[in-house]
């Protein structure tokens, strides 16, 4: 009786007895979840900016009924074609981030000494270059090209001009900033900076199987050179002054000495 009366007091005091509520089960692995969105999205966005152009641009060409490897002109047409896609893809996928290319390390900033740098590494590109080819011709002479189909089309003054335009905008600004798109994907969501370096660099030189097996390798490992450079610095400006300089000399040099007159 007196415990029925004391609970009597305490309820109409306090309210009716409640029993705690049982805790809520937990949520799901949200920032799991999260991640693993942000993986995919980031893959999606790397084959996006890595193949989209070029399939846009080959299949208008074809379309048109022109070829990228008729001649000088269609070729050059075809790579500033898919430049400029590719840079509009790729610009549209930052903003759609919130971002914009000086995330990528476009900027002025210690312009002048990203500049020599960029030049300061151009010896060490040909050094590469010389001993890549003379390893093929030493141990795997099978996988040597005798020609670049791409070189073997410079034929007129007017084609190396299409060329060189070609080297500074698509070979320097176009392939610098889609590496660094993919380095910088890979960096937040897709296992980190190396494993893009790594994927990047393949799929770089199979990119460039066109000009041959050992054209393709030469490629890559430039390729590589590149990647570093950029993870170094963490700016465009170097790496695209040395990639344009590069193919720059290189056609220059094909003019000079190695086209047949």
């Amino acid at each position: 009786m007196f415990a029925a009366l004391i609970f009597r007091l305490i309820s109409a005091y306090n309210g009716p007895l409640m029993l705690p509520a049982p805790h809520p089960p937990p949520p799901p692995d949200s920032a799991g979840f999260r991640r693993i969105v942000d993986g995919a999205s980031a893959l999606v966005e790397i084959v996006v900016v890595a193949f989209l152009g070029s399939l846009v641009a080959q299949g208008l060409l074809t379309a048109a009924g022109l070829s990228p490897m008729a001649d000088a002109r269609q070729l050059a047409a075809f790579m500033w074609f898919e430049a400029v896609l590719t840079l509009a893809i790729l610009t549209l996928l930052l903003r759609f981030r919130n971002q914009r290319w000086a995330t990528l390390g476009w900027t002025s900033e210690g312009l002048h000494g990203e500049l020599r740098i960029g030049l300061l590494v151009l010896p060490g590109l040909f050094a590469v270059t010389f001993l890549t080819g003379a390893l093929f011709q030493t141990f795997w002479p099978d996988y040597v090209s005798a020609k670049n189909p791409l070189l073997e089309m410079i034929r007129t003054k007017a084609d190396l001009a299409l060329f060189l335009v070609s080297s500074v905008f698509v070979g320097g600004v176009k392939e610098e900033v889609q590496r660094a798109f993919v380095l910088t994907h890979f960096e937040r969501h897709l296992g980190g900076i190396w494993a893009g370096l790594l994927v990047w660099t393949l799929i770089f030189a199979a990119l460039h199987s066109v000009q041959g097996f050992d054209k393709a390798v030469g490629a890559g490992i430039l390729g590589l050179v590149f990647g570093l450079l950029y993870i170094s610095r963490r700016k465009l400006t170097s790496p695209i002054v040395a990639h344009a300089l590069y193919d720059v000399t290189t056609l220059f040099l094909f003019w000079s000495f190695l086209r047949q007159r």
